[in-house]
Formats: C-alpha cells, sequence, structure tokens
C-alpha cells in the first residue's frame, strides 16, 4: 500500500503540474492571437474614422439645438449607440469603467482624435471624438471639464460596443484546467476501485462461508499483488479447513478400530484364565497401542506442515548408512521379507560405495522409512533400495541389478527410489496417493491401515528439499517411488 500511495501521488503532481504547463501554452497561445486581433485594431479604429468623419459630416449640416435629435433618429442605423456627449459625461464613463484620462488624451481628444475606453470586466468598449475641433479650440482641463454642461454637447460617442470579457475568458480556461484534472483522475482511480470493490464483493462472500471464492486477477497494477496475496491466503485457508475436516473424518474413524480392539481384549481378560490366551490379547492390545501411537504420529507431523514450514537442519549424511538403518528396523519386525540396498542384501549394504548428500538427516529418515513401510503392505518377498549419486549408483563391483536407469543432470542430484514386487499402482492413481487422507481402496485391508498420510508426508519432506517424488513401475514388477532432489 505504501508503493500505492507513492504513485497515486506522484500521479497526482505531474498530473498537475502537465495541465497546468498545457493550459497556459494554450492561454498563451490565444493570448497572443488576442494580441494579434488587438494589432487588428487599427483597421477598426479606421472604420470608425470614417464613421466619425461621415457623423460629423451629417451633424455639421444641422443647427445645434437639433443635432441630438437628429443622431438619435438615425442611431437606428448602427449596430450599437451613438450619442453627444458633454465631457462631464464623458470622464464620468471613465471613471467608472476605472480608467481616469489622462491629461494628454484630452489633449489628443480636443485636437479631434478618436480616444478609446476599454471595460474588460463588463466586455465593453467606447469611442469618442469631439465634434468640429479647430486649432482654436481651447485646451481642455480640469475647469474646462467642470464648466463643460453649460456649453452644448458636441463629443461624439460610439458605444457602449460588446467585446469578450477577459473575466469569462479566464474562468473557461479555469473550468477547462479542472475538467482536464478530474476527467484524468477518474481515469487513474476507476480501474482501482473496481479491482477494490471485487476484491471487497470477494472478501465478503469468503467471510460468509464460501471458501471456494478468489478475487479477479484483472484489476489495476497496483492491485496484483494484493489481490495475489488475497487469493493465496484464501487458498491457504480452504485447504486447512478441508484438512481439518478431513482429520476430523479419519481419526473419527481410524483411532476408533485399535481402540475398539484394545477394549475387546480387556473384556476378554477379565474372563480369561487361560495365560497362553491372555499374552495372545495382551499383544493384541500392545499392537493396538503401537498402531495408536503410529496415528497419533503422523498425524502430529502433518498438522505440523499446516502450521508452519520446519525449518531443516541440512548436514552431510551417507543415504546408503540410512537406508541400512531403515532396512534394519524393518527387518526385525518383518523377518519373511528380503531387503536389498541396490540389488544385494542390506546386510551387505558396507560393500557399497558411499553416496553422500546435503539433507536433514531426521526428516530423510522419516521419508525413506515410511516409504519402506508402504511397500512393506504390498511386497510379497522383496524389497529393494536403489540410490544413485549424480548419475553414478553405488554398487559392487559389475553388480547392475536394482540399479536405476538415471541419466546424468546438468547439476548434481541424487535419486532414491523404494522398490517392490508387490502388484504395483494402476497409473492413474498414483498422482492421486501423495494427497492426504487418500488409499486405494481395493487394497485396503487389516495389514495395509493407515489413514493415507505417509505418503502426503513425504512428498512434503521432500518439496521443502527441492526436489520432487515419482511413481514408476518397479524393475521388480511393482511399484517404484523415486525422490530427486539437489545434491547440495
Amino acid at each position: 500500500m505504501k508503493n500505492l500511495f507513492i504513485r497515486l501521488y506522484l500521479f497526482l503532481i505531474l498530473t498537475l503540474v502537465g495541465l497546468g504547463w498545457s493550459i497556459d501554452l494554450l492561454y498563451n497561445a490565444t493570448l497572443n492571437k488576442a494580441v494579434v486581433a488587438e494589432r487588428q485594431l487599427t483597421s477598426d479604429l479606421e472604420l470608425h474614422k470614417g464613421t466619425f468623419f461621415l457623423l460629423e459630416t451629417e451633424l455639421k449640416r444641422q443647427p445645434a439645438p437639433t443635432r441630438e435629435q437628429h443622431l438619435t433618429a438615425i442611431t437606428t442605423s448602427f449596430g450599437y449607440p451613438v450619442s453627444l456627449l458633454h465631457l462631464a459625461e464623458l470622464t464620468s464613463i471613465a471613471e467608472r469603467v476605472e480608467t481616469p484620462l489622462s491629461q494628454a488624451q484630452l489633449d489628443y481628444l480636443s485636437l479631434g482624435g478618436i480616444v478609446t475606453l476599454y471595460d474588460d470586466i463588463a466586455g465593453e468598449s467606447w469611442f469618442f471624438k469631439t465634434l468640429t475641433p479647430t486649432q482654436a479650440n481651447p485646451r481642455i482641463s480640469a475647469e474646462a471639464i467642470k464648466f463643460a454642461p453649460a456649453e452644448p454637447a458636441n463629443i461624439i460617442a460610439l458605444g457602449p460596443i460588446l467585446t469578450e470579457s477577459a473575466e469569462q475568458t479566464d474562468a473557461v480556461y479555469t473550468l477547462i484546467f479542472f475538467i482536464g484534472l478530474a476527467l484524468v483522475v477518474f481515469i487513474w482511480v476507476w480501474p482501482i476501485s473496481r479491482g477494490l470493490m471485487s476484491l471487497t464483493k470477494a472478501a465478503t462472500i469468503f467471510g460468509r462461508g464460501d471458501f471456494s471464492v478468489r478475487a479477479s486477477t484483472k484489476v489495476a497494477k497496483p492491485l496484483e499483488q494484493l489481490v495475489l496475496r488475497f487469493n493465496s491466503m484464501a487458498a491457504r485457508i480452504q485447504r486447512l479447513i478441508k484438512s481439518h475436516q478431513e482429520l476430523s473424518h479419519a481419526v473419527s474413524h481410524e483411532l476408533r478400530t485399535p481402540i475398539a480392539r484394545i477394549r475387546f481384549a480387556m473384556e476378554i481378560i477379565r474372563d480369561e484364565d487361560d495365560k497362553a490366551m491372555v499374552n495372545q490379547y495382551i499383544d493384541t492390545m500392545d499392537k493396538s497401542i503401537e498402531e495408536l501411537d503410529a496415528l497419533v504420529d503422523e498425524l502430529l507431523v502433518y498438522a505440523r506442515f499446516d502450521r508452519e514450514e520446519p525449518q531443516l537442519e541440512l548436514k552431510s549424511i551417507n543415504l546408503v548408512n540410512l537406508a541400512y538403518d531403515v532396512c534394519h528396523r524393518s527387518a526385525l519386525t518383518e523377518p519373511e521379507l528380503t531387503f536389498q540396498i541396490n540389488g544385494i542384501n542390506y546386510q551387505d549394504a558396507n560393500e557399497l560405495s558411499e553416496v553422500t548428500c546435503f539433507a536433514d538427516k531426521e526428516a530423510m529418515n522419516r521419508v525413506v522409512d515410511n516409504l519402506v513401510r508402504n511397500a512393506v503392505r504390498y511386497a510379497k518377498t522383496t524389497i529393494n533400495i536403489a540410490i544413485s549419486n549424480d548419475g553414478q549408483q553405488a554398487s559392487k563391483s559389475g553388480s547392475p541389478e536394482g540399479s536405476l536407469h538415471v541419466q546424468k543432470p546438468a547439476a548434481p542430484q541424487v535419486k532414491l527410489a523404494v522398490q517392490d514386487d508387490g502388484p504395483g499402482i494402476p497409473e492413474p492413481d498414483r498422482q492421486s496417493l501423495f494427497e492426504p487422507f487418500v488409499r486405494l481402496e481395493d487394497t485396503r485391508d487389516h495389514k495395509s491401515g493407515g489413514i493415507g498420510l505417509g505418503l502426503a508426508i513425504v512428498k512434503r519432506y521432500v518439496e521443502l528439499h527441492k526436489g520432487r517424488v515419482d511413481v514408476d513401475q518397479a524393475p521388480l514388477g511393482g511399484a517404484s517411488f523415486i525422490l530427486t532432489w539437489p545434491k547440495q
């Protein structure tokens, strides 16, 4: 929003300066035209000079007492008033338009010159000329003006003649400025206002419980980041709510089964006298508790991903040793299965070359352990962990069995695949396996239980390592979960 304020502030400043400068140029151009037109006033004076000559010639033919009456009669032939004035009336007009006549103008008028007065506010102009001036005419002075009313009216006046008002012209330019400013600001503000209205509407609908709503991304540039962050927040909230609902549903179903088994075993023990049967039911209770513990552990880990992004502690680890530890733990509980690393028995892993990378040991241990436990559910006889380092697989000399087909990448990478000889996974179902609480229902039984969080946790941890996880068919015939992430 700070950038939005700076943009708006600079935009308004530049708009004001630009409009002011443009209108100033327009005003100056118009003023230049007015100056040119004013220079054309010389022609108007010449025209009025001719008018004065004709009026003076006509009035000279009339006796002095009838001149005003005769002039009134012929005024209808003009498009403006024509009259005979006393000198005092002339000075009164000059005072009214706040343009007092100077002594030089009065002298010029007494010699037969034409004097002009302008009223820029009212948009009026007057032209004056003395009737029948002679060299013997007395010089007009303040005393002459004082006693002028006693003399006959002998100043021919043309006007007032309406002209353009300067005040009106300034008002027009001011109006143009503000209209231009309003138009430019509207053009800039309207897309922002429309985007904010769209965002407000989406937020209102979202607040009412429709968590699938998203704000339109077709908004003004300053609002793009705001809309993207709102949509990201909405998607995260929707995901959290969906996860919470799925978690509640999963917990209500999955936790009840081991709890029911424990309760059933406890009821049997109370009435059972056979010690062997009692021990058998105690073992059942113990397995159910372990199952509950594993379920709770997965729930806590997955809930942690929704609350915050775990901080990885990257350090150099040997993937061969990590795979050995996982295989050893699984072999203790699944003695009927054969566990291999790169095609050889895991117990001979010390003969393999090291495959090192930088990773979080605890996270990667959980990832491999989840994949192996997943493979245990479906494997018939064999589980193999294939490990490669930048295209070079760790193996015994001349033993390519169980290898990964890897092309040397441009950047150093490591790959780890957990393979089994089970029924495999249909291709259409492979990607959905990594969604939380998803399982293949046709393979669900007591042995393949769980709530479908193991693979989701695997995917999250691999993505935190800037890697990816894929599913393919294993060389053993079953499923192959392939992890790839940068070595450094």
